[in-house]
């Protein structure tokens, strides 16, 4: 972590999550399980990260140091970016454990990506203990991203309503179990919402906008605003989210990944917190509006009161809170890159977190490069990407999924033509090559 550098909140229809570093109470030690690439002859620990130079990736191979009696194959997992692979996996049995390999080329849509890679792999061994490790795979064959300045013209909006849930969590009642408050999330919730509430940001109706802010932002609360109070928006209105507060994996089982709200004990965070998987039921399942917009910053250090057991842990929230809200009619950027951490301080803004601080100040002009009057979601991923990574030395460095709806109109001129101007018919094609490259990096 960077000196005087803390964990950070979240941003504009966003999504912002602080991620802690789980443990697995069940291990004492490193899980049985190694990544190999054959090709490079590298091999990678659990919760390790590695670079290669390119995507040119044929194969990946999984170890699990397991002998064959005491794990059945079939219990064996494995997920590639958030998506399961074992359709192109074949398991094999060995002396000193079994090997899983995964070719890359079997079915379209498994190949590395450029920039970060994830890999999951969790089995069940035969006393039916869970265990789970992931890995990084970073290429260096990343497009330059040196030229931000993008022109790219709004399209137009049909009449329609817009509607927020906007979630600020910067105290939590656990504070004696280990949960590690944030500094600025509520603070930048409240900022946020109220430049939806200006006419910049669209002049969103008081009552379309639902804001939970620390106590208020019970797991009963958020649960009840994403799966009641966004049941009002139709299939041509426009919906905005952004939460602010900690996101983490399930100490007692790291494969599942929870928002932690304001009530959450991380002793029963089944029980307690906003799982993730969730989260695609609200997209998939309550939301009809086809244009919704995700900012999600989840990625703060330290949500527990140190790592675990010194035990360090990936961080592949923010990964699952994209994927999640990921549709070609959406536009979805994360305040950082696969295990990155998100940065807050006061000298940002007299204090806020470092994505939120631009994301405002992009919102409210900055990022408006073509100087038409309006600032789009690509113009402002372009001025958010650039100015987080340079305050941060290139430690966090906000992402966007491809198919970013990069002509949607954010605030200016394209949202106070029409009180109720908000979003274009049909997501454009003709996707800028500079985004695509963020987008894949």
């Amino acid at each position: 972590m960077r000196p005087f550098l803390l964990p950070l909140s979240l941003s504009i229809a966003a999504i912002s999550i602080a991620v802690l570093l789980p443990g697995n109470a069940a291990d004492t030690g490193a899980e049985p399980i190694t990544l190999e690439i054959p090709q490079l002859q590298l091999q990678v620990e659990p919760e390790g990260a590695v670079i290669i130079p390119s995507t040119d990736v044929d194969q990946l191979v999984i170890h699990v140091g397991k002998r064959p009696n005491q794990v059945n194959p079939g219990s064996i997992y494995t997920k590639l970016n958030t998506d399961a692979s074992n359709m192109i996996m074949t398991t094999s049995a060995m002396a000193d454990g079994v090997l899983c390999k995964l070719d890359l080329n079997h079915q379209q849509g498994f190949r590395l990506r450029k920039g970060r890679n994830s890999f999951e792999v969790s089995f069940t061994d035969s006393m039916q203990r869970v265990h789970y490790a992931s890995f990084l795979i970073q290429t260096q064959d990343t497009t330059p991203s040196d030229n931000k300045r993008i022109s790219i013209k709004p399209d137009k909006a049909p009449s329609a309503d817009k509607y927020a849930v906007i979630v600020g969590i910067a105290r939590y009642a656990d504070t004696a179990g280990g949960v590690t408050s944030l500094q600025f999330a509520d603070r930048d919730a409240k900022d946020f919402q109220e430049f939806l509430l200006s006419p910049d940001g669209g002049s969103f109706p008081k009552d379309h906008v639902r804001i939970l802010l620390n106590e208020d932002a019970t797991a009963q609360n958020v649960r009840s605003a994403l799966f009641t109070f966004l049941t009002k928006a139709q299939p041509q209105d426009q919906v905005v989210l952004y939460v602010a507060g900690h996101g983490a994996p399930d100490p007692n089982d790291p494969r599942n990944l929870y928002l932690l709200t304001y009530d959450t004990k991380l002793d029963d965070m089944g029980g307690t917190a906003f799982p993730m998987w969730q989260l695609q039921d609200v997209f998939t399942r309550v939301l009809k509006a086809k244009r919704v917009i995700t900012f999600a910053d989840t990625c703060h250090s330290y949500g527990f009161s140190g790592e675990r057991r010194g035990k360090k842990s990936n961080n592949l929230v923010n990964q699952y809170v994209a994927k999640a809200a990921n549709d070609s009619d959406r536009a979805v950027i994360t305040a950082s890159d696969i295990s990155q951490l998100s940065y807050e301080s006061d000298k940002w803004g007299g204090g806020h977190g470092v994505f939120t601080f631009f994301l405002l100040k992009g919102l409210q002009g900055e990022a408006d490069f073509n100087k038409d009057g309006t600032v789009t979601a690509g113009e402002l991923f372009a001025f958010i990407h650039d100015n987080v990574d340079k305050a941060t030395a290139g430690n966090q460095s906000p992402m966007a999924l491809p198919g970013l709806a990069e002509r949607l109109p954010l605030s200016g001129v394209g949202l106070r033509q029409s009180a109720n101007a908000h979003l274009f018919t049909s997501t454009p094609t003709d996707l800028f090559p500079t985004l695509r490259a963020f987008a894949s990096e």
